[in-house]
């Protein structure tokens, strides 16, 4: 690898479809990105032993592999911390919650348009590159609720000395519950705000979002914030001194 790669965000695909893979890569490396196919067997090998930007998971085929490949990514230690994205097949949506309960990041259901996909990517921190632009603090201010700290551009949130970054759903559902602690959300409201237009969202899928921002904040904060309002939604409840 040349010195000149080594510099770009590495993206593993994860896929059986080598054609795919190839129009895949080319579209990444186009905008800066750099691509290696690996195998189910091989990817948290690959992502515990590089710096890796994000992994892509491609369902068309197989998508209880790509289920038992994504709860291995995601129970494997320091590869669980990476970014991961599941291609599901058009009529295969009942994998997606699946999918969300093993821990993966995002889902896009085939075919999906490859400005959605980069958007996603170019969102995503660039470990192991010399990408040091700096966050300008007038466009991306540090807002406070309480004892929390968000930054919206890297998606973090603080607590004290401590800062965990969150996924984009589970960030933009922390800040709807927020702007009004206390205040019941039904799960439209979260999934309006919370999901771009057009982007697949059901009751359920916000369960199960929510469940993974209660135990992230949880773990953070060392206390419970989310309620759960019987057949109406959730509040958190925050102390804003």
């Amino acid at each position: 690898m040349d010195e000149g790669s080594a510099m770009k965000p590495l993206v593993l695909i994860c896929s059986n479809n080598a054609n795919f893979y190839v129009l895949l890569a080319h579209i990444l490396v186009r905008e800066g990105f750099q691509a290696a196919l690996v195998s189910e067997d091989e990817v948290v090998d690959w992502a515990t032993a590089k710096q890796v930007t994000a992994i892509i998971l491609d369902s068309a085929e197989d998508s209880g592999r790509t289920l038992r490949t994504c709860a291995a990514i995601k129970t494997s230690g320091a590869a669980s911390r990476i970014p991961t994205i599941a291609l599901v097949s058009s009529g295969d949506e009942r994998y997606y919650l699946a999918l969300l309960k093993a821990g993966i990041d995002e889902n896009f259901v085939r075919p999906v348009s490859p400005a959605r996909l980069l958007a996603y990517l170019c969102s995503l921190p660039r470990h192991g590159t010399n990408d040091t632009r700096p966050i300008d603090p007038s466009r991306e201010p540090v807002r406070t609720f309480g004892p929390l700290r968000l930054e919206r551009g890297r998606r973090l949130v603080g607590y004290g000395d401590k800062e965990t970054q969150f996924g984009p759903i589970e960030f933009n559902l922390l800040q709807c519950l927020l702007e009004a602690p206390g205040r019941v959300r039904s799960r439209l409201e979260l999934i309006e705000a919370a999901w771009p237009p057009n982007r697949y969202a059901q009751p359920r899928t916000v369960d199960v979002h929510i469940g993974r921002l209660r135990r992230a904040l949880e773990r953070l904060t060392g206390r419970p914030l989310i309620r759960t309002i019987r057949a109406t939604g959730y509040a958190l409840d925050i102390d804003e001194s």
